[in-house]
């Protein structure tokens, strides 16, 4: 077998089984606590620390896989293994592909429904009103990309102004009348970068360092698949 023992594929595996507790763990924390983005970014019942969540169970189950099959040099487990990862290599270049090919159109999908949630602030819904004000303030934004959005939404067409949450010093009412004001007051009042691109530019590291964890991910989905077949045919040959 080489290099591709059953040694290497424990320790490899060893290393996914912990990155995948680590990940529930973290999107376990990040479900049970309020998110800055959650006001701004909640469509549909599948949020961001969701989708982390499977992900990180989808490793545990990967590396407890691995883990047994190469202890155990189970023939079947070490395929269904093998099987897996390979399934879900492909989908991660499948998936790199789309994003690479369609990122236009998700960035338009993501500004299109953070529009419909600003739409909604000042109806009457007091815990959405107090939500998005916390988000723009905390990361120091106004509307979807700039505070001029504010001007298309109802809230900002009846008060002439934009959110309480854009104002540098927050208080209620504090947004109002400001689209009437000069430019150069409106720079000292309020926050004017809009909130897609400080989203943006705060994952920005974040995203990077991402892509650096999946090229990894990837090299060791090839070994661990090399290795396990590796092994299987070997226990299946001595079987």
């Amino acid at each position: 077998m080489g290099c591709c023992n059953k040694f290497a594929l424990f320790v490899i595996n060893f290393l996914v089984f912990g990155i995948g507790v680590a990940v529930v763990v973290l999107a376990s924390l990040v479900i049970s606590k309020d998110n800055v983005y959650g006001a701004l970014l909640q469509q549909g019942v599948l949020s961001l620390p969701i989708i982390i969540l499977i992900a990180g169970l989808l490793i545990l189950l990967i590396g407890f896989l691995g883990c047994c099959g190469a202890l155990k040099e189970n023939s079947c487990m070490l395929k269904t293994y093998a099987a897996i990862v390979l399934i879900l290599l492909i989908a991660e270049v499948v998936l790199g592909i789309l994003i690479l090919v369609y990122t236009n159109q998700a960035e338009n999908v993501i500004k299109d429904g953070m529009g419909e949630i600003f739409e909604q602030y000042g109806n009457g819904d007091k815990a959405l009103k107090e939500s998005l004000d916390h988000a723009q303030h905390d990361l120091k934004c106004c509307g979807v990309n700039n505070y001029t959005d504010w001007s298309d939404y109802p809230y900002g067409q009846r008060t002439g102004g934009v959110a309480d949450g854009c104002c540098k010093v927050m208080s209620e009412g504090c947004g109002n009348g400001i689209l009437n004001k000069p430019s150069s007051e409106i720079d000292q009042l309020i926050h004017t970068q809009g909130c897609y691109d400080a989203i943006k530019d705060d994952i920005q590291g974040v995203a990077i360092g991402l892509g650096v964890v999946c090229i990894a991910l990837a090299l060791v989905q090839l070994l661990s698949i090399s290795c396990a077949c590796g092994i299987a045919n070997k226990s299946s040959h001595y079987a």
